[in-house]
């Protein structure tokens, strides 16, 4: 009982410096307190309605802190299981933008675009036609397109704001386009262009390659090796192949640990740095054959 309450006052002096102006103060408090993240806890939800803009601000970061390294607990527990899910992984990296997130209000979003997909083509015939009614719907009357604005924001790499913004950055629509398609018995696959994740979709034993972040203009393989020769790449047949989970997965981690480092939040980064590790590890013993 004395230990805990000396670590309950330790708590209750370290909220009280949140106000301290000192950097070198609020940085020792900050460490002190996320090592004390969990008896901290209730006092820094309190100190969420201080008068002070300076203690809100320190104790929702600091929360905002916790609940991030919770998040990247399961993202790492996520990238070792033997089977990864595209969708579920995103809503997962969109936690880390916040870590109470409800997802079930854009899991609805995708029921009600997948439905309405299905009932403009439930009629058609199985044609690529039919399925490229997915990528006139999704771009045209919903108007998802790419941000060429602010092409790296964390928004444009976290699905449920792209989804509010209907902004993102190729892999994100691409992945949107592929949940509402796979809802609606329309078969698409991402595809996996250095720098620029194209959607397929096909159809009656066609298929066509559709840029989301355009529009969702259709392409040339030709056109996407005039886009390959423009950044001095060489081909490879890989990179036209149908993209796996796993590995889109770990391209938007990567994408997203880009962001931060470029906003110079190099301790959300290193975070993901060791999801990657993880699913780095797993991609190398799937190729070698062994089990994940």
């Amino acid at each position: 009982m004395e230990r805990l309450a000396a670590v309950r006052q330790r708590v209750r002096t370290l909220v009280d410096l949140l106000d301290d102006p000192s950097p070198t103060v609020w940085t020792q408090v900050r460490r002190e307190l996320e090592r004390l993240a969990r008896p901290a806890a209730k006092l820094l939800r309190r100190a969420c309605d201080d008068p002070s803009p300076l203690v809100r601000s320190r104790a929702r970061a600091l929360i905002l802190a916790r609940g991030r390294r919770g998040v990247i607990r399961r993202m790492i527990a996520f990238a070792s299981r033997r089977e990864i899910d595209l969708e579920s992984g995103l809503f997962l990296l969109a936690r880390l933008e916040q870590p109470d997130l409800d997802v079930r209000p854009y899991l609805i979003q995708f029921d009600a675009l997948a439905a309405e997909v299905l009932r403009r083509v439930e009629s058609r015939p199985p044609t690529l036609e039919r399925s490229l009614a997915l990528v006139a719907y999704l771009s045209q009357e919903i108007g998802l397109a790419g941000d060429t604005d602010d092409y790296h924001h964390p928004d444009n790499i976290y699905v449920h704001r792209a989804l509010e913004r209907k902004r993102g950055m190729p892999l994100t629509l691409a992945a949107i386009y592929q949940s509402v398609g796979r809802r609606a018995g329309i078969q698409s696959a991402l595809v996996p262009l250095p720098g620029h994740v194209m959607l397929r979709v096909r159809g009656g034993g066609k298929s066509a390659l559709v840029d989301v972040f355009q529009g969702g203009a259709q392409r040339s393989e030709r056109e996407m090796l005039q886009y390959l020769a423009g950044l001095n790449l060489p081909f490879q047949p890989s990179w036209f192949r149908d993209a796996d989970d796993a590995s889109m997965f770990q391209r938007q981690v990567a994408n997203l640990k880009t962001s931060y480092a470029q906003r110079g939040l190099k301790r959300e980064a290193h975070g993901l740095a060791s999801v990657i590790a993880v699913l780095e590890r797993r991609a190398a013993l799937a190729a070698s054959g062994g089990r994940v």
